[in-house]
């Protein structure tokens, strides 16, 4: 008899997952995030340049570390080519990766099981990996 009671009670406080529980969690990730922010810009704000010298030819400004797989890819395709590669090349590649689980049909969820999907992301990640590391060091 107690243990009828205890489910009543469950019972009424059963709420729905949409809207309200997922709102609940909405609000729970946005706050973690706005938390995690305000930390990071407190105790690593962003650091700047000199200002800008007009008469300074010398200076060769670089990106930042998310974009300088671009900048190499760049020098490797310079002139005419670079709207094809800065384009076409990346939107191509990224389209790829996205439609990787249409064109590798294999009904297996272990990646291991799966070597055609995960060969295109290990090579993908290694030359963004490997253009970011060369652009950053020259």
């Amino acid at each position: 008899m107690r243990q009828g009671k205890k489910s009543e009670k469950l019972k009424g406080s059963e709420e729905i997952y949409y809207p309200s529980f997922l709102f609940k969690e909405i609000l729970m990730a946005m706050a973690i995030f706005i938390l995690v922010a305000v930390v990071l810009a407190g105790f690593f704000p962003a650091g700047l340049e000199d200002p800008a010298d007009p008469a300074d030819n010398l200076y060769v400004p670089k990106p930042e570390w998310y974009f300088m797989f671009l900048y190499q890819l760049l020098k490797y395709f310079p002139g005419r080519l670079e709207a094809i590669v800065t384009a076409m090349v990346t939107v191509g590649g990224f389209a790829f990766l996205l439609l990787l689980p249409f064109i590798d049909k294999n009904a297996e969820r272990n990646p291991r099981k799966r070597p055609i999907a995960m060969a295109a992301l290990v090579f993908a990640v290694l030359v963004i990996i490997s253009m970011t590391v060369i652009g950053l060091a020259s």
